[in-house]
């Protein structure tokens, strides 16, 4: 129960909202109310200010949730020690990533991890930058890999700094029929103005950086597809749907025979996404954990 006051009190502060945090976290708005009423009735105490708008934490929710929390780093402590002392025998480590990584990439890690550790249950979770900050420092998550979580409190450890590519649609002028991967040219880009573009969801940090870059190099596209993943927009840009810039690792991985596209590098100093690794300060690099790194780094390269 109390894993779940603590998340149910995490996502209400968050959220501002009871019914919105039931959404996020897949429970019903009565389910929450409940709990939070036990947990009232049981400290003698009122957790929420209902009164407000949007709601929010009591004094007294803030103190338990800290509790909470750090309840919770110590149950994760003492599994992790636990797990070392014995040699690896089992464990459990949980790890979350935005949309830097494909499911390619992560069948490719879990693989070769679970060939060296098979008794190490992994967690893998999609979920965003701001949410694996929140998870990470209450202990529910062990690592996120994606975009570097600017927080003291976190220790980062530099995977792999990706080479980014554009799909060059057959209806630009820049698509060569005879060759696959074209030399990089920056006026080929000014021909991205008012073309058709795929973008996953514009809240995300990787749409947030090509974002950012189109605008620095006054790149106006038309914005036709908004799709949940960056491989679905490969695979629509592959089909001739739009262009789409996409980290290189992603791009090579799917299948050329019958796409009518043209495909050119971006230089890393003008464009490239840093994926890192973020975790609690005081969790303990145990070999499985230096391993997994150093198998992420490999599939990455």
């Amino acid at each position: 129960m109390n894993s779940k006051l603590l998340a149910f009190l995490e996502e209400i502060k968050t959220q501002g909202n009871m019914s919105k945090a039931a959404q996020t976290l897949f429970v019903t708005q009565p389910y929450i109310s409940r709990v939070i009423k036990n947990a009232e009735n049981h400290f003698g105490v009122h957790l929420i200010d209902r009164s407000s708008h949007p709601i929010r934490l009591t004094y007294a929710g803030e103190r338990l949730l800290s509790y909470l929390q750090e309840q919770n780093r110590l149950r994760v402590t003492l599994d992790r020690e636990m797990t070392h002392l014995s040699e690896y025998k089992y464990g459990h480590l949980s790890i979350a990533s935005d949309d830097s990584l494909s499911d390619d990439a992560y069948s490719k890690i879990i693989t070769k991890f679970n060939k060296k550790y098979p008794n190490i249950h992994l967690q893998i979770i999609n979920t965003t930058a701001r949410d694996a900050e929140k998870r990470v420092l209450s202990g529910s998550l062990d690592f996120f890999i994606g975009k570097k979580i600017n927080n003291p409190k976190l220790t980062h450890v530099s995977l792999v700094n990706t080479a980014l590519a554009l799909v060059i649609q057959k209806s630009m002028a820049s698509f060569d029929a005879d060759k696959l991967w074209i030399d990089y040219d920056p006026n080929i880009l000014n021909e991205l103005i008012g073309h058709s573009f795929i973008s996953i969801p514009h809240d995300s940090s990787y749409q947030r950086m090509i974002n950012s870059f189109l605008n620095e190099m006054n790149l106006p596209v038309e914005f036709n597809f908004e799709v949940p993943t960056i491989q679905l927009a490969v695979k629509l840009a592959l089909n001739n749907l739009g262009a789409v810039i996409a980290p290189k690792y992603i791009i090579k991985r799917n299948q050329f025979e019958d796409a009518e596209v043209s495909l050119m590098k971006l230089p890393k100093d003008q464009l490239a996404t840093k994926i890192e690794l973020s975790y609690l300060e005081n969790t303990k690099n145990s070999k499985p954990i230096n391993e997994l790194i150093e198998i992420i780094k490999d599939v990455l390269d």
